[in-house]
């Protein structure tokens, strides 16, 4: 279930299914990972479960599509849909591929014997619901990693809750929501076996003014030293149909204690038009390059 020295630096490179870290919202990647009260929508399934649970059964069915261009030649790409049940809730499903592109390989004496190309895959279904001003929501998944002639397969649980109007900071209300992710077996490549990146995150998001919020969480990851993430938001709503645009701000400690220069921060905006959404994330990564989330969202009754 855990890496060797968990939840510290000598846990790096300790599990298996590392792409399952990277699998976030545009969103949530924009605001520096601090989404864990403020996920919403099928945006949720990558972050918060619960979240899911904002589609009222009023809302229209959602589907979000992103795109994410990694460093050198990987690449990420989700699919996540999600929709309401009327009073029992909402319900979701998802999914997310993970190419490392081509890759050379090699036999015993070191010579080019042709290429292979790595994958990872994980398809999931998640279920949400409200209770007054509090969200439940948990999401199962089925995990699959190829590596040239060898591969595995796990299934892990993701589960969390979020609370509305926790209490007030000075006139305004807080939020709070609280996660855990990947939480299942080891992973089995041929002969080695490899935990899951099992990880819990929790946090506050204040509800700063009418058009700003501020959001921030503590992370706990197994594989590396506990971290926190801040997460700034601007709306400007055009009319009363809710069609608006996002401004957004971050900062991963992770990524800045790791890297040089402006590694830890992140940006990024939104365009809600009410029956398409429009995200874009831009998370720089020092000397090794940056990447360019897009995601592409369509409500639909």
């Amino acid at each position: 279930m855990f890496p060797d020295a968990p939840f510290s630096e000598g846990a790096s490179g300790g599990t298996g299914a590392a792409f399952l870290k990277l699998v976030r919202s545009t969103r949530e990647s924009a605001l520096g990972g601090a989404a864990s009260a403020g996920a919403q929508g099928s945006d949720a399934l990558f972050s918060n479960p619960a979240g899911l649970a904002s589609l009222v059964p009023e809302s229209p069915s959602e589907l979000s599509l992103t795109y994410d261009h990694l460093l050198e030649t990987s690449y990420l790409g989700t699919a996540a849909w999600g929709r309401p049940l009327g009073a029992s809730g909402a319900f979701g499903a998802d999914v997310a591929y993970f190419s490392q592109g081509a890759q050379t390989a090699y036999n015993g004496l070191g010579d080019n014997v042709g290429s292979f190309r790595p994958y990872d895959l994980a398809v999931a279904a998640a279920y949400a619901r409200r209770f007054e001003k509090f969200s439940l929501g948990g999401k199962l998944k089925v995990i699959r990693s190829v590596l040239d002639d060898v591969s595995g397969t796990s299934a892990a649980i993701d589960f969390g809750g979020q609370a509305e109007s926790l209490f007030l900071l000075g006139d305004r209300p807080v939020d709070a929501g609280a996660y855990l992710s990947n939480f299942g077996p080891p992973i089995k490549l041929g002969s080695v076996a490899a935990p899951l990146p099992l990880a819990a995150a929790g946090g506050l998001l204040w509800h700063t003014t009418k058009v700003v919020d501020s959001s921030l969480d503590l992370h706990l990851p197994s594989d590396q030293p506990p971290y926190v993430s801040l997460g700034l938001e601007a709306t400007y709503r055009f009319d009363r149909d809710k069609r608006q645009a996002a401004l957004r701000l971050g900062y991963d400690q992770s990524h800045g204690r790791e890297l040089d220069g402006m590694a830890g921060l992140t940006a990024g905006g939104g365009l809600d038009l009410g029956s398409f959404r429009l995200d874009y994330a831009w998370v720089p990564y020092g000397d090794l390059g940056m990447q360019n989330r897009i995601t592409l969202a369509f409500r639909f009754q």
